[in-house]
């Protein structure tokens, strides 16, 4: 499944799709367990977990916000998305594309955009800035639960962004400080507006995924005025053997990790809270 031209493309650019990686069967599966989740959100509810132990994200959580609908942290709340994790080639993907010789899932969070509202396009903005992890090995997963075409709020990646040596100071961590190694917000959106900016479009059918590097800028667009039905993608985050913990004062808290004793800066997290999914 997995090509060494898909490798090659990956390091490059810093983001490749893969076709055909999930059946109908299991898009059918996962698109389910989302509508399942968000029935329970609809409900003024949380959804409960099912999986034992692992993770130590927080519970799920349900917003509208940036990009459309957010459902986060449902993989542990359904058992479709359980058995997703343990059953499907998911973590082997992972591993391939990235060189990783294991690989540890990490949280999810699905985007369901539906309507034509502008303000429903994801903004430019890269995954890393705010986490309290760092290597190469941390990327999104991200998995089409339907067809992306051109029209359909398709995601756009600015090619080559995956080598930046340095962070951004995202809009979401504390401005009364700066830390050296990060660059200003604004100048992520002036590579992006600049007229020379290789910013790729990535349409997508059902199963097909894109493996996007934590440091590659990326967005997608809006809707298309009066297109029926809806965009849903379904993103997965994972660690791979190169990530360690590295919390600053610009990254996020996590609650349940942050404070954890077994968290130690500059190691692996360990496999009793980040459970090996594959290995090489």
């Amino acid at each position: 499944m997995i090509s060494d031209a898909h490798v090659a493309q990956y390091a490059a650019e810093g983001c490749v799709r893969v076709e055909g990686v999930f059946s109908a069967e299991w898009v059918a599966r996962l698109l389910a367990a989302v509508d399942a989740c968000a029935a329970v959100f609809a409900r003024g509810e949380v959804p409960a977990a099912v999986m034992d132990g692992g993770t130590q994200n927080p519970p799920s959580i349900h917003f509208t916000g940036e990009g459309g609908v957010q459902l986060r942290n449902c993989v542990p709340a359904h058992a479709d998305f359980v058995a997703w994790l343990a059953d499907s080639p998911a973590a082997a993907v992972v591993g391939r594309l990235t060189g990783a010789s294991s690989v540890r899932f990490w949280m999810d969070a699905t985007f369901v955009k539906s309507g034509a509202d502008p303000e429903a396009a994801t903004p430019w903005h890269n995954d890393v800035c705010t986490f309290p992890f760092v290597g190469e090995q941390l990327p999104s997963f991200w998995v089409a639960l339907t067809d992306v075409d051109a029209d359909n709020a398709p995601m756009l990646t600015l090619a080559g962004s995956n080598r930046d040596a340095w962070r951004y100071h995202s809009p979401l961590s504390r401005q009364d400080m700066t830390l050296p190694g990060y660059r200003p917000w604004d100048e992520l959106l002036a590579r992006v507006a600049a007229p020379d900016a290789d910013v790729r479009m990535w349409e997508a059918k059902a199963g097909d995924i894109l493996l996007i590097h934590p440091r590659t800028i990326h967005a997608s667009l809006p809707r298309k005025a009066g297109l029926p039905g809806r965009r849903v993608a379904f993103t997965t985050r994972w660690i791979g053997s190169d990530v360690v913990w590295a919390p600053d004062a610009l990254s996020a808290s996590i609650p349940r990790l942050s404070d954890h004793p077994a968290m130690r800066v500059g190691e692996a997290p360990p496999e009793g809270l980040f459970p090996v999914r594959w290995r090489s």
